[in-house]
C-alpha cells in the first residue's frame, strides 16, 4: 500500500493537523481517515490531473483557490483505486457556512469534469437545486469566465455556450441548471450531478429523479454542497448522520467523502477566531470576515 499522498491533499491535512487553520473535530476526524486511506489501501491521485483542474481557476477572478477546496476536489476528482481505476470518493459531502465559495467550487468541478482533462466524453454535469438562483448562480460563474474578453477567444476553442447551458466541443459535456420539479427529469444521462444547497430537500423526491440517470457513464459521481438549514429529518440530516459514523469509525464511508465544518458547540461563536472552523475560506477574506462580524454583533 501507498502512503504517498498529493502536496495539494496534504497541504491542508497539515494545516488541520498543525493548527495553521482552527478546525471541528470532524475536520481532524477526516484529515486522520484519508491518511488512513492511503496508508492502508492501494489507491492513488492522479497528479497531473489534478493540475489540469487547478489550473483552470486561473480563469476565474478569484483572488486564489483554497486549500480546503483543493484538498475536497483532489480526493473527489481525482483519487482512484488502482484495482480498477474508479473513484475512490465517488459521492462528497461540503457542509461549510455562508461565503466559503460553494458556487465557485461547484463552477471549478463543472469545468474540470467537462474538459479534456476528464477524458470522459458526454460526461454531463446536471446543477440540481430547489429554485432557478440556486441551480443557476454557479453556471453563471461559469458564463462569465466565457465572456471575460481576455478569455473569449481561447474558450471558444473549447466550448460552446449561451445563458442556460455550455458544451464542451472536445468531450461535448453539457452544463446546465436543474430546479426543484422532478417532472421531465428521467431522460437525464448525467455523468455528475451536483445538489448546490440540499439542506432545503425535504424527502429524496429530486435527488431519486436525478440521480436514477447515474451509471450510464463513467465514473458517476454525486456531490452535495451546502450550508445547514431548519429541515430536519431531510436528506442532509441523513447525510450528516451517515458522515459522522464514518469518521468515528462506526460505519464504512461507501464512497462518501465526508467534508464537514462547524463550530464544536454553540458557545464557540463568541470567539471571532472560531468563525473558520465553519468557513475555512474566512482567514483570507477580510472584507467576509468584517462582514460576519457586523452579523454576530446585531444577532448578539
Amino acid at each position: 500500500m501507498s502512503s504517498n499522498i498529493n502536496p495539494y491533499i496534504l497541504r491542508y491535512i497539515e494545516m488541520v493537523e498543525d493548527g495553521a487553520i482552527r478546525a471541528c473535530e470532524e475536520q481532524h476526524l477526516l484529515v486522520e481517515y484519508v491518511r488512513k486511506c492511503f496508508e492502508t489501501e492501494d489507491i492513488y491521485t492522479d497528479d497531473e490531473q489534478l493540475n489540469n483542474y487547478l489550473g483552470l481557476s486561473k480563469y476565474f477572478p478569484y483572488e486564489r483557490i483554497f486549500e480546503w477546496q483543493e484538498f475536497f476536489l483532489g480526493l473527489h476528482l481525482c483519487t482512484f483505486r488502482k484495482s480498477d481505476g474508479m473513484p475512490r470518493w465517488p459521492d462528497a459531502l461540503a457542509l461549510i457556512a455562508r461565503g466559503a465559495g460553494k458556487d465557485g467550487t461547484i463552477a471549478i468541478e463543472s469545468m474540470a469534469v467537462t474538459s479534456p482533462y476528464c477524458g470522459i466524453d458526454n460526461y454531463d454535469v446536471d446543477i440540481c437545486a430547489n429554485n432557478e438562483e440556486q441551480a443557476m448562480r454557479p453556471f453563471q460563474d461559469i458564463w462569465e469566465v466565457f465572456e471575460r474578453p481576455d478569455n473569449t477567444k481561447k474558450m471558444k476553442r473549447f466550448w460552446r455556450w449561451n445563458r442556460v447551458a455550455a458544451v464542451s466541443l472536445k468531450t461535448n459535456a453539457q452544463i446546465k441548471g436543474r430546479t426543484n420539479s422532478p417532472r421531465g427529469k428521467d431522460g437525464l444521462r448525467s455523468g455528475v450531478v451536483i445538489f448546490n444547497e440540499i439542506h432545503q430537500y425535504e424527502n429524496y423526491d429530486n435527488i431519486n429523479v436525478f440521480t436514477t440517470g447515474l451509471g450510464k457513464k463513467p465514473h458517476p459521481r454525486r456531490t452535495y454542497y451546502t450550508t445547514n438549514g431548519d429541515v430536519r429529518d431531510g436528506p442532509l440530516d441523513d447525510l450528516i448522520a451517515t458522515s459522522e459514523g464514518t469518521l468515528r469509525g462506526e460505519d464504512p464511508d461507501n464512497g462518501l467523502l465526508p467534508f464537514i465544518c462547524k463550530l464544536n458547540n454553540k458557545d464557540e461563536v463568541h470567539d471571532p477566531q472560531n468563525w473558520q472552523m465553519a468557513n475555512p475560506s474566512l482567514p483570507y477574506l477580510p472584507s467576509l470576515m468584517e462582514e460576519t462580524r457586523k452579523e454576530y454583533e446585531e444577532w448578539k
